[in-house]
């Protein structure tokens, strides 16, 4: 039996931000960012772009809502790291080294958006005194579980079998 690309995209989301704020939410810095992390995979899939773009969106939002932040910062951030996940692709078909690199450059990306951008409009939670730490962590972080898990992850959305090489 076949499970229909829909409500498992959404399923899946819906576990990454509930496991991002609430287990992962208690160890700040030394937390991977799932939620940034799966759009950025889904960029990987065959699902259409505006759909990607609609999943970076709505769970940025719900990060939103769900925190202190302005609402729309994350919404913002998620779909513009998955435009730029998905204008890059190319990178991350070369092989597992590159995909981990690949993914924590997108990361790194988003949290300086986040910081950039939280700290333009007077968010002031955004820069804490382990924002450095951050920004090393978290994309090394989500570079390995890229790394690891995309060939799988690509596997269950699309069920394909050789949609990777090197996996």
């Amino acid at each position: 039996m076949r499970i229909p690309k829909a409500p498992l995209v959404l399923t899946m989301m819906i576990l990454a931000i509930v496991v991002q704020t609430t287990l992962l939410g208690q160890v700040r810095s030394w937390a991977p960012d799932l939620v940034v992390l799966m759009v950025i995979l889904f960029a990987l899939t065959r699902i259409r772009a505006e759909f990607v773009l609609l999943i970076g969106f709505s769970s940025g939002l719900i990060l939103d809502l769900i925190g202190t932040s302005l609402i729309g910062l994350r919404a913002v951030v998620y779909t513009t790291v998955a435009y730029a996940a998905m204008r890059t692709i190319h990178y991350a078909e070369i092989g597992r080294v590159t995909m981990g690199l690949w993914a924590g450059v997108l990361t790194f990306m988003a949290l300086a958006l986040v910081i950039v951008l939280g700290t333009l409009f007077g968010q002031t939670n955004v820069v804490g005194p382990d924002v450095g730490s951050r920004m090393i962590v978290i994309p090394l972080l989500n570079a390995g579980l890229a790394a690891l898990s995309a060939p799988l992850f690509v596997r269950i959305v699309d069920r394909d079998t050789g949609i990777f090489g090197y996996s």
